[in-house]
């Protein structure tokens, strides 16, 4: 494993565990839904036909239409330019499904710059939920 690796990966690991620990409900679901894609990417690295690799690409799919989810259901703009961001990456496996003749390693490595702003933005929402006057929670009226 490379140091941009480790380093990428270390950013996942406090990322997604600060949203666990310090965030609220949706930026609870995100984080799992951030850490599903982590763990099972390399499980379904080699489903691929020709250079599209499908099932990394149904992943970010379903990462995708979480956030989306969660951005329309739940009052927070981090979760908003994270589904945008998420939608950079889809692009790159549509461009490599249309164009085969693209290459890979550009889309690999722009997913990955994808993947660390995904991260970064997670540690805004994390900020979010807990400084925005429209995150707090609401008292139960009894």
């Amino acid at each position: 494993m490379s140091a941009t690796q480790l380093a990428v990966l270390a950013l996942s690991v406090a990322c997604i565990g600060l949203q666990l620990w310090k965030g609220r409900g949706a930026e609870r679901i995100a984080a799992v839904a951030f850490l599903v894609a982590l763990l099972v990417t390399p499980l379904v690295d080699d489903l691929q036909v020709g250079s599209l690799r499908w099932g990394v690409g149904l992943l970010a799919v379903g990462l995708f239409a979480t956030l989306v989810w969660l951005s329309l259901a739940v009052e927070r703009w981090w979760l908003v330019a994270a589904a945008g961001v998420q939608l950079l990456s889809i692009a790159t496996y549509l461009i490599v499904l249309l164009n085969p003749d693209v290459q890979v390693w550009a889309s690999v490595s722009f997913r990955i710059v994808v993947w660390t702003e995904l991260m970064m933005i997670g540690l805004f929402g994390v900020w979010e939920c807990r400084a925005a006057p429209y995150a707090q929670p609401t008292p139960v009226a009894l």
